[in-house]
């Protein structure tokens, strides 16, 4: 599921907000704005009709009607004169309940269907009180009301449109330093240690910046520490090498002194790239052939498993096998798998070697034994079963890693250990 970010749920709550403050407040607008318009045309229609007050009360009711059609031709609807005789002047209306009690002296505004009647009663003829009712449809009463809540809704949208525009300028500002703080995390993850945050934005912000800061300065301490002292050990290992060499050349011997020399020169050569990898150096480019490679190891690791009664089966692909490893990576990590071999099982039991090309590119090697097998298929980093330092296969493991590959462990078919290297290509 994707999560919301920050501009968006500042988005939404002001959007939110500002919709509920437009609706709390444009309802009881619209209801005043009506109000107001219908007690204007009211207002105005009763003005009107006062104005025949005049003329109803000098003259004879026949002699105004042309009053009434002039005022019949404004704003309002129709005006009419409910004479006591039972006459209605103007235009034609029924003689409804509020008439009849304006006719008993009372002036009202009166609601209606289609809108309000206006009934003044005018008391002081000889003949009796006489109702002048000056009727106000809705559609004057409401004339101009769609166009001002029109405007005043386009009002409201311009406000909206305004509280997004300020809410989207502040979460950029809240969000660009979160942004900086999450690039240089993952620098700092990908290895990058002198990435470093500049900071910024609110005081939390600057303060996260901060420790986040700190915590690369320390992690660059401590991993510079830890390569000088993996490269001073590395470097001490020179002293006793050259002292095995010196008691090599006193072997008289020529082939085991030949074999020995040869094997010291592997072990310093190791010591050497271990050198240069923690120092930073220049190392070797990460890829090799590892059908060369292993081949050669092969050789190397047949002398001792014929002197132990072990043979060794399997096959191995023939050149070239390309791999996203260096040469020394691959051999450090078979010796390891053989090794472990010759460490954990007791003399004579065989084991098999298979290397293989790898579907999707690299290579498959598959090491198997007949021995008592795993305990345990987890590669768990200083943890062993067999009393050693648990660190060899976390080492295959690491080199199969970061070609592109796995490493996995299970039982071979005779009970005994499998382990199948997967490495990926360059």
């Amino acid at each position: 599921m994707r999560l919301t970010t920050i501009r968006r749920q500042l988005t939404f709550l002001v959007v939110a907000t500002t919709l509920l403050v437009l609706v709390a407040f444009f309802l009881p607008l619209v209801a005043t704005v009506r109000s107001i318009s219908a007690d204007d045309k009211v207002t105005q229609a009763a003005v009107e009709a006062e104005s025949l007050v005049p003329l109803l009360m000098s003259e004879e009711p026949e002699t105004f009607t042309l009053s009434l059609d002039s005022l019949a031709a404004g704003e309002t609807d129709t005006y009419s004169v409910f004479l006591p005789d039972g006459r209605v002047l103007g235009d034609a209306a029924e003689r409804s309940d509020a008439v009849r009690l304006a006719q008993h002296g009372y002036s009202l505004v009166a609601e209606v269907p289609g809108g309000r009647e206006v009934l003044l009663s005018m008391i002081g003829r000889q003949e009796g009180p006489i109702v002048v009712r000056a009727f106000v449809s809705d559609t004057v009463m409401y004339e101009g009301v769609s166009e001002a809540l029109a405007t005043l809704g386009l009002l409201g949208l311009l406000l909206l449109l305004i509280g997004v525009l300020v809410t989207f300028l502040m979460a950029s500002r809240l969000t660009s330093p979160l942004r900086e703080l999450a690039e240089v995390s993952r620098r700092l993850g990908r290895g990058d240690l002198g990435a470093r945050a500049r900071g910024g934005g609110a005081a939390e912000l600057v303060e996260v910046a901060a420790a986040l800061n700190y915590l690369a300065r320390r992690i660059s301490e401590l991993v510079k520490g830890e390569r000088e002292r993996i490269a001073d050990l590395s470097h001490r290992l020179r002293t006793p090498l050259t002292a095995l060499r010196l008691e090599a050349d006193l072997l008289e011997d020529t082939t085991e002194r030949a074999k020995l020399n040869e094997t010291i020169d592997t072990v310093e050569t190791t010591v050497t790239d271990a050198i240069k990898t923690v120092r930073g150096g220049d190392s070797e480019p990460e890829r090799c052939d590892a059908a060369v490679v292993i081949a050669e190891r092969m050789e190397f690791w047949s002398v001792l498993a014929g002197e132990q009664g072990r043979s060794i089966t399997g096959c191995t692909a023939s050149p070239p096998l390309p791999v996203a490893a260096s040469s020394a990576e691959l051999a450090d990590a078979f010796d390891v798998l053989i090794s472990n071999i010759f460490s954990h099982t007791p003399d004579g039991t065989d084991f098999a070697v298979t290397l293989t090309p790898r579907p999707a590119g690299g290579a498959v090697l598959e090491v198997t034994d007949d021995g008592p097998g795993f305990a345990d298929t987890r590669v768990r980093r200083g943890r062993s079963g067999g009393g050693s330092s648990g660190l060899g296969l976390d080492i295959v493991r690491r080199v199969t890693e970061t070609s592109g590959g796995r490493l996995t462990l299970g039982s071979a078919p005779s009970g005994g250990a499998l382990i199948r290297a997967e490495l990926g290509p360059p």
